[in-house]
This record gives C-alpha cells, structure tokens and sequence, in this order.
C-alpha cells in the first residue's frame, strides 16, 4: 500500500509541473501582437478578393467584408498596445501557484478515499461486461429467428430481418452470413448485393474489397441509380489511390441525385476533402443536383415505388412477430398502422406521423387513406415540400392533358411556392392558365420548364407546340 501512494505523488506532481511552469513563468512581451494580427486580416482581405472573383460575394458584399476586416484590425491593435503598456507591471502568479500546489492534490485525495478502490484485483479487458448490453428481448427475438431459421432455411424474409438485427447489433460477420443467404435465396437482387457488400465493407473497417466491388459493381448494372452502391465504388477508388476516379463517379451522383437526398451532404463533404488533395476548386467542380422532384409529367400520375416496405418495428414488435406466419405478420402490422392513426387524432400537429401513416397505407393500396394522411401532414405543417409532393401525386389526373382537380392544383401552387423550379408545378399550373385564356401567364411557366428540359427530353416538341398555340 505504501508503494502505492509513492506512486501516486510521484505521479501529482509530474502532473503539476507543466502547471506550475505556466504560472511561475513571466508574461511573454507583447510587442508583436498587432502584427500578428495585421497578418490574420490581411489573409482575410485576399480570401474576401478571392470570393469576389469566384462570384461568391457581391461588390457590395465585399466592400463592406472589407471594413469589418479594418474595423477588427484597428481595435486588436489598439488592445495589444493596451496589453503592451499593461504588461510591464505584471509579475509571475507565485501566490496563485502556491495555492494550486496544496490545494490540488487535497482535493484529488478527497474525492479518492471515499471512491477509490486500489485493492480491487484487475480485470482482464477481454473478460470484462459490455457497457451496453444488448436489450433481452432483443436477444430473444434473434433466438428464436435463428431457431425458425434452422427448420425453414428458405425463409427470405426471416433471413433479411435477421441481417438487419446483426448488422444493428455490430455483429458484422454474422450479418455478412444472413445477407449471403438472403442473396442465395433471391439471386440477382440488386438491393441484396448493395446490403451485402455493404456488410463486407463494415466487416473489413471500412475497406471496400474486390468481393464489395463486384457486388456493388452489379448492383449498379441492376438500378443505374442505387447511390449506395455508387458512393462506395468512389470510396473504393479512393482507397486504390484513383482520387480522379472518386471524384468522377461522386460529381456524377450529385448530379443524378434530387436536391433533397439524405446522403448529399456526406457525397459533398468527400467532394471537397478529395478535391482539395489535387488542388482542385469543390465548388467549381460540384455539380448541381436536380430538383427535389419526380420527372415532368405525364409520369407523375404512376404511382409511388414504395415496394411492400412495413412500418418500423420494436424490439418487442420483432420478438413477438418473429414465429407467426405472413398472415398473421401482415395482420400485426395492418393492426400497427391503425394504431398509428388513432394515435393521430389526439396528436394531429405530428407532421412525421402523418407522412409515416400516408406512405403506410399507400404500401397497403388504400390510396383515399394515404391521401387523407398527406391532409393531416400538410395541415400539421404547411411548409413540409415532401407532402405537398406526395399528395399532389396521390390527386394528379390520369392523362397530363387532363385539367386536374381544385385539390390537384391547389397543391401544384403550394409546391411552386416552396420550390419554384418544380417541373410538374410549372407544367400543371402553366395548363391551368392555358385553360384559363391567360397566355401570359401559360407561357412564362412553361417558358421556365423549357430552360430546365434538356434537349433530348420526350416533352419539349409538344411543350413547344402549345407555347405556339397560344394567341
């Protein structure tokens, strides 16, 4: 026990030494802070010409940029020599290091007696309990997936949860085995592949290997369009050392990516770390996404491509589902969403709960429920483009040559408002004021869909005849 604290104030004071160095030593000159600070503005200056000639800032914009940076300049200056006459008075903190040296150790001794366990034999790391212990439930529901996997191996469904769990649970290896059994069992899926080489990648600390390549590889010949499956081919030319390479396939996803897709953000951030290595400019070479929209019409009558997704489960709600049958599986879940929208009605200002119900019950192909859900959201949320989207898609007409109904247009409008490049807005709403004998207004629309068409676009020889048309 002596050796003990031995160590232990041998160990204080090495602590305390570079502390009470900074204390007992004197305040360095001052002399040169307001050159210091001439250099850091006058980079500020040619940084603020540099967005001038890039077209970031306005004239207007830069000249004031510049009178901040002198403003600031001025009154740093006038605080260093301030400091500097200060100064010259000032004298080492020997008090306040004395106090220090006393007071610290007494309080660290203070807190350790009564908390402190030097007796406790060690713990071997390997031996010790996970901090956060998965839930029990959790654990029960993947027994018994496991367990009803080993009787029904072809289950795909299961196999797929199950892979979901692992890979929720850092479980890579074993979610690396479910998902190669979900593609055994559904070969060719470009989905499954992405998944699965997803895991490959996690499973390998984030090295896309030449098993990862090829699946994304295929999953890209399956869905031109899967942006997993096209970021980590860039990040697998970046681990190759082909920077150009990640950049070309990244700058082309941003481009092919609606303005509102999640993953933008994280595209754009390896844009600009990769760019800047080859001293490239991120911004000149960042193309811009398309608008948060559906293609121009007639296509956005079609309905949605949701697929058969179900609403998120809980441990619990995984558990108990994991041996009933599909029926009864789709019965839970059609009871779920009820659930939902009884929840709804005493809560109607959640926006995301609508949005969750109306996607849910167009899953189900209850299309006048899923429209009256996308009402509670843009009521619960006026401002919310994803709804306005989604319920005008749900009223649009059949046949784009078809005036649409009051709620159809009305929703149009609101989309234009929020975003005023939107393609189908300025189609429908250019229709509507056609219909209307207001050509001014017909043509000014579809004037702006035209500059966003490009030139090979099935639409612009019949967009162009009815701007003809109008007197």
């Amino acid at each position: 026990m002596i050796g003990f604290w031995l160590v232990a104030a041998a160990l204080t004071a090495l602590a305390l030494l570079p502390l009470l160095r900074t204390l007992l030593r004197p305040p360095p000159p001052l002399e040169g802070a307001a050159e210091f600070a001439r250099g850091v503005y006058a980079a500020q200056v040619a940084e603020i010409e540099r967005d001038l000639k890039r077209g970031i800032l306005s004239d207007d914009q830069a000249r004031a940029a510049r009178a901040e940076v002198g403003r600031r300049l001025l009154s740093v200056a006038d605080e260093a020599s301030a400091a500097t006459k200060a100064s010259g008075s000032a004298k080492p903190a020997q008090r306040t290091a004395l106090v220090v040296t006393l007071l610290l150790p007494l309080a660290a001794l203070g807190v350790y007696l009564p908390l402190g366990q030097p007796n406790l034999p060690a713990v071997p790391f390997a031996t010790r309990p996970p901090e956060a212990p998965v839930p029990p439930q959790v654990m029960e529901a993947v027994a018994k997936l496991e367990a009803g996997l080993k009787e029904n191996p072809d289950d795909v469904g299961a196999w797929g949860l199950l892979a979901q769990t692992y890979g929720a649970m850092s479980r890579p290896i074993d979610a690396v085995n479910a998902w190669r059994q979900v593609l055994r069992l559904s070969p060719g899926n470009g989905s499954v592949q992405g998944a699965l080489a997803e895991a490959l990648t996690v499973a390998a600390d984030g090295v896309v290997g030449e098993e990862a390549v090829r699946l994304f590889t295929e999953a890209v010949a399956a869905d031109p369009m899967d942006a997993r499956a096209r970021y980590y081919l860039g990040m697998a030319r970046i681990q190759a050392g082909d920077i150009r390479g990640a950049l070309d396939r990244w700058t082309a996803l941003v481009a092919d990516s609606p303005a509102d897709a999640p993953w933008l953000p994280t595209v754009r951030g390896r844009i600009h770390d990769a760019a800047t290595q080859v001293g490239l400019d991120p911004i000149a070479i960042t193309p811009s996404p398309k608008p948060a929209s559906a293609p121009p019409p007639p296509a956005m009558g079609q309905a949605g491509g949701q697929g058969g997704a179900a609403p998120a489960l809980s441990p619990e709600q995984m558990q108990a589902m994991a041996g009933m049958s599909q029926q009864d599986q789709q019965a839970t879940i059609n009871s779920m969403v009820d659930g939902l929208q009884a929840k709804l009605k005493d809560n109607p200002g959640d926006a995301d709960g609508w949005m969750r119900l109306a996607r849910a019950r167009e899953v189900q192909g209850n299309l006048d429920a899923a429209r009256d859900a996308l009402r509670g959201a843009v009521k619960a949320d006026p401002k919310r483009l994803q709804a306005w989207l989604d319920l005008s898609r749900l009223t649009a007409p059949d046949d784009a040559q078809t005036q649409g109904s009051v709620e159809f247009l009305d929703a149009m409008a609101k989309v234009l408002d929020l975003a005023p490049d939107n393609p189908q807005a300025l189609y429908y709403l250019g229709q509507q004021a056609a219909n209307e004998s207001k050509n001014d207004r017909a043509r000014e629309l579809w004037t702006r869909l035209l500059k966003q068409l490009p030139a090979d676009a099935p639409q612009r020889p019949e967009l162009q005849r009815r701007m003809d048309s109008l007197k």
